[in-house]
């Protein structure tokens, strides 16, 4: 079932790399998105802008998923339009799933959050409509492109990304930088914690570091990288031990290359 051209979705999450990574999905489905860190953040915007769905993260400081629910409830009542409005949430709240939709969630999405899954959302609250045509298509191209002039010359050269694919995720070339700099400051730390979850042998950790490595690195357009994370995914949902302990090296290889790619990011 195609989604409802020109659709907008509202995310709200406290993490920036949440925010960032369901950007990307939703922009891999033809769909445009707004960001918000916060309950208050997300009420101010949905005062002014009319959201098709709107993605609320379920635990934030602050006001959590439940009270901006409630305010947003009285926002679409005075407003006289009903928006869903979906949770998502941490693995271990996967239990209290019926409590959320009790609450007045349209439904749940389970963080890492699966590709697939957030289609079958879309394709449930955003129905109807048809896919984009050529026109539409050429104008993206056209963006894309307007968008990578701008970027400095290092970020035109870096070695196995696609820029256009990382232009359409990010809209901009200055959320592309962005995306580039969280990307980089998070090497060190991820690469070690897939090296150690490995040699622990703790493949569902293992499994969801890589899960979350492949989002990250479609979303900054590094197709190669994101492929070798997504292998290895598969292998770890299919407890395939053996190309696990094959694939990481090379997979651990390639990601800290991007130390040296993106040694400009955070300047």
């Amino acid at each position: 079932m195609p989604i409802k051209p020109q659709s907008r979705v509202l995310i709200v999450d406290d993490m920036r790399v949440n925010r960032l990574i369901l950007s990307s999905l939703l922009a891999s489905n033809g769909v445009q998105s707004d960001l918000a860190e916060s309950g208050k953040e997300c009420l101010a915007l949905c005062r002014k802008t009319a959201y098709d769905l709107i993605l609320l993260d379920h635990r934030m400081p602050e006001d959590d998923g439940v009270d901006t629910l409630v305010q947003l409830k009285e926002i679409f009542r005075q407003s006289g339009r009903e928006v869903p409005v979906v949770c998502h949430t941490t693995e271990d709240a996967r239990k209290n799933i019926n409590l959320y939709k009790a609450a007045g969630f349209a439904d749940v999405l389970i963080k890492p959050i699966q590709p697939q899954e957030l289609s079958n959302i879309l394709m449930t609250y955003l129905p109807e409509g048809s896919a984009p045509d050529e026109a539409k298509a050429e104008s993206s191209r056209a963006h894309a492109r307007e968008e990578i002039a701008r970027l400095p010359d290092w970020a035109r050269t870096i070695p196995g990304v696609d820029l256009t694919l990382g232009i359409e995720n990010c809209e901009t070339a200055e959320d592309y930088l962005d995306a580039l700099a969280v990307f980089a400051a998070s090497i060190t730390e991820k690469a070690n914690e897939i090296e150690r979850y490995l040699s622990d042998k703790n493949y569902n950790m293992y499994t969801i570091k890589v899960h979350s490595l492949k989002s990250m690195a479609r979303l900054i357009g590094a197709a190669q990288l994101s492929k070798l994370a997504a292998d290895l995914e598969y292998a770890g949902k299919h407890d395939d031990i053996a190309a696990i302990e094959e694939g990481t090296p090379r997979l651990l290889e390639e990601y800290r290359a991007y130390t040296g790619y993106l040694a400009h990011a955070n300047d």
